[in-house]
């Protein structure tokens, strides 16, 4: 594996990009380092109500980060269904669209379609049943056999399943989160016209598990600075500055093609000489012809005692322009007093940055004006209550958006 050297600030080493290593994953759901489940359990017991609430507590975002989620299920549910025929006679006229019983009177015959459904953010599942009933003879109204029941009949008999989606800030939390369980449906008549009343009472219950898979904060390295990445040409030049660089320190320069599994390209190690001073790195990775999708670039900082941190994740498309803004980062993270937004290039326009809850609520809220420069402050002040919120910015002179999950200490 290649290595690039550090300089002081007035000075930078470059070097071409080899090929990729071998891969590592990242924490996630499905490959790389597996991430850890969390299993909460719901028993509904049999209840007729229009709809029922499945209680789950949310995952306490102190934790770590929500990788992906798990809706497990098995549902069931009994239907009695009741009608009364309405008709004042059962004659049969020679146009009716009917079927005949051998008695020549009217005969019903019914369709019963019924669905349950669970529902909640990021989640949404249907589980339709249809029976027909019928044909059957009922008397004309007000006699004794103008009315018929079918059941009890079970129209989900431990009907199982698995629904998997990803990370939802809904989920997130020290409260509990609730999802939606309700029955619907509904008769109608295949034959024997419309004239009938119905009365269906369904009765339902199940056992249900929400597992949560949570992945460690990654820390944000905070001592990298500016780190960008632009594309020139047939190659893609990666730059960011140390502040009071420390002794003994590791950065490995990383790619990735879907922004989630990383391969290490190089390696930096820090020099000495400018230990407690600004020092500058500079990496080139060469692009092959065929390279028209989006990279992904980090650098995954270790310093003298093993501690690991990452940059900002910075994205390229080979096949754009190669002179707008790659991308930007939001640190410290976890932050104490102060947050500070700052895109890789110098910028101009109104800016409006709000700190957001998971509850959807502005809890801070800063307006600012930049003239070719790229960082923004936001004071922590009043400082809001520990836990994970979202950095929002919005470029209002260019109607751009900017979200970063941020954790405040």
């Amino acid at each position: 594996m290649k290595r690039v050297y550090p300089s002081l600030l007035a000075v930078c080493i470059c070097m071409t990009a080899i090929a990729p290593g071998a891969s590592f994953g990242q924490c996630t759901c499905s490959g790389g380092v597996p991430a850890t489940p969390v299993v909460n359990t719901f028993s509904l017991p049999v209840t007729s109500s229009s709809s029922a609430n499945l209680t789950f507590p949310q995952l306490n975002p102190s934790v770590g980060d929500l990788a992906c989620i798990t809706f497990d299920y098995k549902i069931s549910a009994q239907s009695v269904t009741g009608v009364r025929n309405l008709a004042p006679s059962t004659a049969l006229l020679p146009t009716d669209n009917a079927q005949y019983s051998p008695t020549g009177r009217l005969e019903y015959q019914f369709d019963l379609l019924t669905s349950a459904i669970i529902s909640g953010p990021g989640l949404n599942i249907t589980k339709p049943y249809h029976t027909t009933y019928g044909p059957d003879s009922l008397g004309a109204y007000g006699q004794p056999d103008d009315t018929i029941t079918y059941g009890p009949d079970n129209v989900l008999n431990g009907i199982t399943g698995t629904k998997n989606f990803g990370g939802n800030s809904a989920y997130l939390g020290t409260g509990n989160i609730n999802l939606s369980y309700s029955i619907s449906g509904g008769l109608s008549t295949i034959e024997g016209g419309l004239n009938f009343s119905q009365k269906i009472q369904t009765s339902y219950w199940g056992d249900f598990s929400l597992t949560y898979y949570w992945c460690p904060a990654a820390p944000l390295a905070i001592s990298i600075k500016n780190f960008t990445a632009i594309h020139y040409a047939n190659s893609i030049l990666l730059q960011w500055i140390t502040d009071n660089e420390q002794n003994n320190s590791n950065y490995e320069i990383q790619i990735s093609t879907d922004g989630k599994n990383f391969t290490p390209l190089g390696q930096a190690e820090s020099d000495p000489a400018t230990t407690g001073s600004a020092a500058k790195y500079q990496y080139q990775y060469n692009l092959d012809q065929a390279d028209m999708g989006k990279y992904w670039f980090r650098i995954k900082e270790t310093n003298a005692a093993g501690k690991i941190s990452y940059s900002a994740v910075l994205m390229v498309r080979p096949g754009g322009s190669g002179d707008e803004p790659i991308s930007y980062q939001t640190y410290p993270n976890p932050a104490t007093n102060s947050l500070f937004f700052q895109f890789d290039t110098n910028q101009t326009g109104r800016y409006m940055l709000e700190l957001v809850n998971t509850a959807g609520q502005i809890v801070l809220q800063k307006a600012v004006t930049l003239t070719g420069t790229s960082q923004i402050r936001l004071d922590l002040s009043p400082h809001p209550p520990r836990g994970l919120y979202y950095l929002r910015t919005q470029d209002l002179t260019h109607g751009l958006h900017y979200t970063t999950k941020v954790l405040i200490k």
